[in-house]
């Protein structure tokens, strides 16, 4: 007997400003319970469980990777030995991860060493490191429901690890010991196209830009925040606005670099045309929506954190403003920082913009990743999983 389930970490941290709550969720198809590895009793727990029942429990880091492996520990600066991985700026960051290679780690340690490595800064002449999983130390609470079960074996595969592929990844979006991540460096917002963006938007592009599978998903996520019949803010929107096919709200305004994408979304009630590039400051009035939503376009922008401020706003008291991404961009127009980040650390970053404003509180992450991708997708052929999906919403101060 094999099963599909689904699995969520849910967890907090803290930063500078205050907590995140955060939700890692992976889907596990085709779990063998007798043969794969699962942490603490979970394969026997699952064996009893009807679909769409569900098991909670406490889990560490440990427990999920199979290993305590890792310490905080200090190295001579002169350790540092590949410059070249350390993106443009040529140094590392405090709170950053780095692959353990830029670091002349001691060879019993680096052996070891199958994570990349926190910097956490430098003084006096030493670095300090920390090479532990990034979810040690946080209180995890693991969440596993059966969606499917089917009649068939696992010996014709390897068995899979699932809590140690549920664990790579997430808590690298969360500061270390609550201080700030120092991401920001000259250049961080340049980009290989530095050209007017209007070139670059002129001519439309009216496809998805992540596949069907992806976008239920993120159409899910948007559907647990916006509330019914609010008007709505799609911001960096185009010809789709990946929103739940029974999403009900009272307007949806798109604000777009293309109008012939714009005209090409049947579920926009209204649309403008702007380049937040050029002028970042929205032509809304004061506490004019209930709800925002970004859709794979946060990546595009060189001054984030004043746009984002001006989503809260635009915004009323107490509404949600959505951002959600993928690992897909356009490489001309995509900022240098962006692709010299992980995916969860990417999470990280929106999180600060979103705390750089001082517009928006209880803040919340989410990841989704391990769908299987649509079949008829022209990348099916390529990978069998969806382009994950990962998410970061604030609500605006009252």
């Amino acid at each position: 007997m094999l099963l599909d389930v689904s699995l969520a970490l849910e967890w907090e941290s803290g930063t500078p400003r205050g907590t995140v709550r955060h939700r890692d969720c992976l889907f596990a198809g085709g779990v063998d319970p007798v043969r794969d590895a699962l942490p603490g009793a979970l394969a026997a727990q699952l064996a009893d469980l009807a679909i769409g029942e569900s098991v909670v429990q406490p889990v560490s880091a440990a427990a999920l990777t199979g290993c305590a492996v890792g310490a905080v520990f200090d190295l001579p600066a002169e350790a540092l030995r590949n410059p070249h991985a350390l993106g443009s700026a040529g140094k590392p960051f405090a709170g950053r991860f780095y692959p353990s290679t830029v670091f002349a780690l001691p060879e019993e340690r680096q052996a070891r060493q199958t994570i990349p490595v926190r910097y956490l800064g430098t003084e006096g002449g030493m670095m300090r490191l920390d090479s532990r999983h990034p979810l040690t130390g946080h209180d995890l609470q693991l969440t596993a429901t059966v969606i499917c079960r089917t009649d068939g074996s696992s010996v014709d595969r390897p068995p899979t690890d699932w809590g140690r592929w549920l664990a790579t990844g997430p808590g690298m979006q969360a500061c270390w010991r609550g201080r700030a991540t120092a991401f920001i460096h000259d250049g961080a917002y340049a980009r290989s196209d530095d050209a007017a963006d209007r070139k670059f938007y002129d001519m439309p592009r009216i496809t998805a830009h992540i596949d069907s599978r992806a976008q239920q998903t993120v159409g899910d996520y948007y559907a647990g925040y916006i509330p019914s019949e609010g008007d709505v803010l799609d911001l960096m929107s185009s010809a789709h606005s990946n929103l739940h096919p029974e999403q009900r709200f009272g307007s949806l305004t798109g604000l777009g670099m293309n109008a012939a994408e714009l005209a090409a979304n049947a579920r926009l009630t209204d649309s403008v045309v702007a380049d937040l590039n050029t002028e970042p400051t929205l032509p809304f009035a004061d506490a004019r929506f209930d709800a925002a939503i970004c859709t794979v376009s946060i990546d595009y922008l060189t001054d984030p954190v004043r746009v984002i401020g001006e989503v809260g706003r635009v915004l009323r008291p107490g509404a949600p403003f959505a951002i959600t991404f993928s690992n897909r961009w356009f490489p001309p127009k995509v900022t240098r920082l962006w692709t010299e980040l992980s995916p969860f650390e990417q999470i990280g970053l929106v999180v600060s913009y979103f705390e750089a404003t001082g517009r928006f509180d209880k803040l919340e992450t989410a990841s989704f990743r391990g769908l299987p991708r649509p079949l008829d997708d022209p990348y099916a052929g390529q990978t069998n999983e969806s382009d994950p999906v990962f998410a970061v919403t604030g609500f605006a101060r009252r």
